[in-house]
């Protein structure tokens, strides 16, 4: 009802408010964690983009899982497994694409995607008007259907806040600019389009869908609807969005596992104070009476030379100083690279294909790790920096609140359709 349309443009405007706030502030967001509250900040950043990635992993299979074998099975006229479909197409389209190191040969997968998006709501909108086999249902008063607020709404707000959280992302769009379109001003102008268009979509979409079915309508999109040639082809068309679009979230997991693995290495190559070098260690043999001053104040020159050259190498280690499982900087070795993406990727197919509906999933993703991302971390980071402020303050109990109540009912959920 309008309670969802609310929502959707609440929390739209809430995200683009915190998209906002995070390129005022500077410094890609690891950074801004570290130079706001130090390690803790940098690791709650690093923990909360990872944790987000890898819930929209989960997300993208069960979308596969759910539409693809039943699709191409009504097309083909065969059935097929859909658990047994979702692993070959795991396994051929998604695990090749996320054994690249880095996101270059996808960048042009990304016009594909918006493409089957614009599609399927074209889709959407045509089944509406034209009504085939009469699937439009008949709904109940304007009460019930606009108004009324149905039970499961605390559990369904994490679907509002997945759909529109971008800010493990938002310093790559910004740095994407022409560094002279690089300002506040245009970028709250490209946020503004970005934010709006997905927004349209999402209404676009939800409305006509839930002007279908009414309250009848659930969060599998095209499993309400009967088995039409059309509606084959959009859920063809969802998947092969989810697949193309898996690898970038997967970049992001791997890479926050990556600098979190570097992170704990330089923590242990630290040494403790019984490891430091005693003054008497450092003390040079005297030298002879014989030899003059400026001999002197040379060594103490070559030696404060040497000391200096030793410290700036500890800081800023080289290719020689990486650990042996690096290949440069946020690269593993092959054999390494190859057992931390099979892994990850078995992960995260193993927990879609268990996953009771992409709605549990959704929910919980957004409400755990999307409200951290999108709203508390960006408030709490503003207030370090700039002082109070009446929206960080809005962000920071809106994400606080959804973020707590939403990840209990959406937990609960999760439970009940599991054991149900």
């Amino acid at each position: 009802g309008l309670i969802s349309v609310f929502c959707i443009i609440f929390f739209a405007t809430l995200t683009k408010i915190s998209l906002d706030l995070v390129i005022e502030m500077g410094s890609n967001y690891e950074d801004l964690g570290r130079r706001c509250y130090g390690t803790a900040g940098w690791s709650a950043v690093l923990l909360s983009k990872m944790f987000y990635a890898f819930g929209c992993l989960v997300a993208y299979v069960v979308v596969v899982k759910d539409n693809f074998g039943s699709a191409l099975g009504h097309l083909c006229g065969v059935h097929f497994d859909e658990i047994v479909v979702t692993l070959v197409l795991s396994t051929t389209v998604m695990l090749p694409l996320c054994l690249l190191r880095d996101m270059t040969p996808l960048s042009n997968l990304s016009l594909v995607s918006v493409a089957s998006m614009g599609l399927i709501v074209v889709i959407v909108l045509y089944l509406y008007f034209d009504n085939p086999d009469d699937i439009r249902q008949d709904g109940g008063t304007f009460y019930e259907n606009w108004l009324e607020v149905r039970p499961g709404l605390l559990s369904c707000l994490g679907t509002f806040v997945f759909s529109f959280v971008s800010q493990h992302t938002v310093h790559l769009a910004y740095e994407s600019l022409k560094p002279e379109l690089k300002t506040l001003k245009v970028w709250k102008r490209v946020s503004t389009c970005a934010i709006g268009l997905s927004t349209f979509v999402s209404l676009s979409v939800g409305i006509f869908v839930y002007m279908t079915f009414w309250d009848k309508t659930g969060s599998d999109l095209f499993d309400q609807y009967p088995a039409l040639p059309i509606i084959d082809i959009a859920k063809l068309l969802l998947c092969i969005t989810m697949l193309l679009t898996f690898p970038f979230p997967f970049f992001t997991c791997r890479d926050m596992m990556i600098v979190a693995a570097i992170a704990m290495t330089k923590s242990r190559r630290e040494p403790t104070t019984e490891e430091l070098p005693q003054d008497n260690d450092l003390e040079a043999p005297l030298l002879s009476q014989e030899v003059n001053d400026e001999e002197g104040m040379e060594a103490d020159e070559a030696e404060a030379g040497e000391v200096e050259e030793q410290e700036t190498r500890s800081e800023d280690p080289g290719e020689d100083q990486l650990p042996a499982w690096l290949l440069a900087e946020r690269q593993l070795q092959l054999p390494q690279h190859i057992i931390v993406t099979v892994t990850l990727w078995a992960i995260t197919t193993t927990l879609a294909i268990v996953a009771p509906n992409l709605g549990d999933v959704l929910n919980l993703v957004g409400c755990a790790t999307g409200t951290v991302i999108a709203f508390i971390l960006p408030a709490l980071f503003y207030f370090r920096l700039h002082g109070y402020s009446h929206t960080a303050l809005l962000l920071l109990v809106v994400g606080g609140l959804v973020g707590l109540v939403g990840t209990v009912f959406s937990t609960q959920q999760l439970f009940a359709d599991a054991s149900g």
